[in-house]
């Protein structure tokens, strides 16, 4: 090992004693774990001619998911399409949660047995499509619902063994400033995320803020800057359990209800 890798790698693990020193904030100021939270994602790659017709409200669907949402079966749903987008990846989709991954199926169910617009259903069938099964004991919501919102998506991969400590990092440097955000109306919710249904590498996981409006946007960022400055061995911990590698964002508008 060379001498700058050793200095690197200590300054790592004194970058993880201290965050693991310090004491752990829980979400919501409470150390008992959160219950699991399932959440079901579609996404689609939809040909830029027709995002005007894929966009159009659906009356009908608004209306199921207001059902689902009331009668308990699901906690939230909503849509959202990219603003920075990559050629050919997926630009467009949906979500709805819930407390287990049967009421998700249930949801599911009751969607596909409800037809959508047939020029929506032709585009989906045309369309690149994508979907996934996440779960979440880190989150926090706003009731209610809103259309100006920004859903950032942070992609990130634990390092092999690292998983626990990654959880540990989240809970102490990342959360709370998750949490003030929310308290403060910056932003609509928070989450990190985990496939449950492994369609990927076990070891990635999603940070998953939708900001209230491009200020919120602002504030998010600024807060993490800030973050950093208050708690410079955040960021080293983070990174030092963490492939850095694997690290991708996305950035979309999005609307939704949470109950």
């Amino acid at each position: 090992m060379t001498r700058l890798a050793k200095i690197v790698t200590v300054l790592c693990a004194l970058a993880l004693a201290a965050i693991f020193a310090s004491p752990v904030r829980a979400q919501g100021g409470d150390e008992k774990e959160k219950s699991p939270v399932y959440t079901y994602v579609a996404e689609w790659g939809v040909p830029r001619a027709d995002w005007p017709a894929f966009e159009k409200p659906d009356p009908a669907f608004n209306n199921l998911m207001a059902k689902l949402l009331a009668d308990g079966t699901i906690l939230s749903y909503g849509s959202f399409k990219s603003v920075v987008h990559q050629d050919g990846e997926m630009n467009h989709g949906g979500w709805w949660s819930a407390t287990s991954v049967g009421n998700l199926m249930k949801a599911l169910a009751a969607v596909v047995a409800q037809k959508g617009p047939p020029e929506t259903e032709k585009i989906q069938a045309a369309s690149k499509h994508s979907d996934y099964v996440l779960v979440s004991r880190q989150y926090g919501s706003k009731s209610g619902s809103f259309e100006n919102g920004y859903l950032r998506v942070g992609t990130y991969k634990s390092k092999p063994g690292e998983g626990e400590t990654t959880d540990r990092v989240l809970k102490a440097y990342i959360v709370p400033v998750l949490e003030k955000l929310l308290a403060d109306g910056s932003i609509y919710m928070y989450s990190v995320d985990r496939e449950t249904i492994h369609e990927a590498d076990p070891g990635y996981f999603f940070i998953v803020v939708i900001t209230n409006g491009a200020d919120g946007l602002d504030k998010f960022y600024t807060a993490l800057e800030a973050n950093g400055k208050a708690n410079p061995t955040g960021g080293p911990a983070f990174g030092a359990s963490t492939e850095g590698a694997a690290h991708r964002d996305s950035l979309s508008l999005a609307s939704g209800t949470y109950k």
